[in-house]
């Protein structure tokens, strides 16, 4: 199962890490605020997935091994920004109230402040599951703090996804293909997380655990290029749109 994850975990990586470069690139050609705010939430959700990765080839958890706290942290804070990032493109062509832009950011603030002083106190034993780490002392339960981070993920991947839901719905062709892919995108990274508070508050056996990672790994590598495909399409599939459009007339 191990080497599974790696293999989907690199491939997803690999595809939102080139999404990264290619909105980054549109930005250096367009200079305007909308795509570098894409440049700036696709490039932090790479390199964060890229941490993650990294993380889960040199740490063996299976092996009771476990990465450095600064590590940890620096996932966290990438991961968090990232996400919030995304907000922040879609309020460019959204209006979000002030008072509802200002919550987000202070939610993102003391998640980052959070992910800074909370330390794990859980990992995975292969053969009981999820398990406590005893003597790690927190100013607020790990278990507590996971599952309202999991919920101001749940929260924003579901404005994401039916905001672009939404829109899609307004548009034609390949506005509306693109959007599409996005809101798909977005949907199965919030069937992700949707599926872990089963793996971190539930009771259950280390073989439906990780049956569970597993299926939560096929889906996110789907999301990948999804999201690549909406945000920055290749010209194949402009020009298949365009072609059905002159098709038409």
């Amino acid at each position: 199962m191990r080497t599974t994850a790696l293999v989907t975990g690199y491939i997803s990586t690999a595809f939102f890490l080139a999404l990264g470069i290619r909105c980054a690139n549109s930005w250096v050609q367009l200079r305007d605020k909308t795509s570098g705010h894409l440049a700036i939430a696709t490039g932090l959700f790479g390199i964060a997935q890229l941490i993650s990765v990294i993380s889960t080839t040199v740490y063996d958890q299976t092996k009771l091994q476990t990465p450095p706290t600064w590590l940890t942290i620096v996932s966290s804070i990438v991961g968090l920004l990232a996400i919030y990032g995304f907000l922040v493109f879609l309020g460019d062509f959204v209006d979000f109230p002030g008072a509802i832009r200002a919550l987000f950011a202070l939610v993102t603030l003391v998640s980052v402040v959070f992910s800074i002083i909370e330390r794990p106190d859980l990992r995975f034993d292969p053969t009981r599951g999820i398990v406590k780490i005893h003597g790690v002392s927190n100013p607020i339960n790990y278990r507590t703090y996971i599952g309202a981070l999991l919920i101001y993920y749940a929260i924003v991947l579901a404005i994401l996804w039916i905001s672009f839901l939404v829109n899609a719905l307004r548009v034609s062709g390949l506005a509306r293909a693109r959007m599409g892919l996005i809101a798909g995108g977005f949907f199965l990274l919030f069937v992700v997380v949707g599926l872990l508070p089963r793996l971190i508050f539930g009771s259950i056996d280390p073989k439906t655990l990780s049956n569970i990672l597993q299926v939560a790994e096929y889906i996110a590598i789907v999301s990948a290029p999804l999201l690549f495909l909406g945000f920055s399409p290749p010209k194949w599939l402009a020009n298949m749109f365009q072609s059905r459009a002159a098709s038409a007339s």
